[in-house]
C-alpha cells in the first residue's frame, strides 16, 4: 500500500513538471480582444485618379503585451484602402495584467493629401472574473488624454477648384466681323426719316406760301 502512494506522488510531481499549473489554468482561461481600426477620407474637388492607402503601425510597450500574427520586430503593419474602410485583429491573452499598446499613422506625405497623424495609447486591463474566467477591458485615448470611443483614422484630400467662366466685357465685341454695340437700341433710321419728312413739308409749305404772295 505505502508503495502504491509513493507511485502516485512520483506521478502527481512529473504531471506537474511536464505540465505547470500556471499553464493549464491560463489555456483554459484565455480571452480574446479585438481591436477594430477605421479609416475615412473626405475630399473636395476630387480628380479622376485618387490614392486612398493609408499605412499604419500598432506596437506593444511592453514586452509580456501579446501581439497579433505576423508582427515583426515587436511592430504590427498594415494598411488600409478606400475612402470608408475597417479592419479587425484580434489578441489572445492567457494571463491578468495590464497591457499597453501604441497606434499610429505613418502614410507618407504627398501634395493635397492632409493625413491623420493621432497617436492613440491603448490599454487593455484583463483581469480574474468571480467564475475564475479572464475578463478584459479597452481603454483607448489620444494625445489629449480624452478617452475614444473609435480608433479612427480621418485623412482629406482638397483638390483644385473647378475654373470658372470669364464674365462677358459689354465693351470687347465677341465677333471681330460684327458692329460694336453700344448701349443705345432706338431705332435710329426712323428717326432719320422723320426729320427728313419734317423738313420736307416745311420746304413745301414755305414754297406755296412765297407763291401766293406773288400773285397777291
Amino acid at each position: 500500500m505505502r508503495k502504491n502512494k509513493q507511485i502516485l506522488v512520483f506521478a502527481l510531481l512529473f504531471s506537474f513538471l511536464c505540465f505547470p499549473v500556471k499553464q493549464v489554468f491560463a489555456a483554459a482561461g484565455m480571452t480574446e480582444v479585438p481591436l477594430t481600426v477605421k479609416q475615412s477620407f473626405v475630399v473636395e474637388n476630387p480628380v479622376k485618379e485618387m490614392d486612398f492607402t493609408g499605412n499604419y503601425e500598432f506596437r506593444a510597450l511592453d514586452q509580456e503585451a501579446p501581439m497579433p500574427e505576423n508582427t515583426k520586430n515587436g511592430i504590427y503593419s498594415f494598411s488600409l484602402n478606400g475612402e470608408q474602410v475597417e479592419t479587425t485583429f484580434s489578441l489572445q491573452y492567457l494571463h491578468a495584467g495590464v497591457y499597453q499598446y501604441q497606434l499610429v499613422q505613418t502614410t507618407a506625405e504627398k501634395e493635397r493629401y492632409q493625413y491623420d497623424k493621432s497617436c492613440y495609447e491603448i490599454t487593455v486591463y484583463v483581469k480574474n472574473s468571480e467564475n475564475g474566467e479572464l475578463v478584459s477591458e479597452v481603454v483607448a485615448e489620444k494625445g489629449d488624454g480624452k478617452k475614444c470611443g473609435d480608433l479612427e483614422f480621418q485623412n482629406s484630400y482638397q483638390g483644385n477648384p473647378p475654373e470658372s467662366s470669364e464674365p462677358s466685357n459689354p465693351s470687347k465685341p465677341d465677333d471681330p466681323g460684327k458692329p460694336v454695340k453700344t448701349g443705345d437700341t432706338t431705332p435710329v433710321m426712323a428717326y432719320v426719316l422723320l426729320a427728313a419728312g419734317a423738313l420736307l413739308l416745311i420746304a413745301v409749305l414755305a414754297y406755296f406760301r412765297k407763291r401766293n404772295q406773288k400773285k397777291q
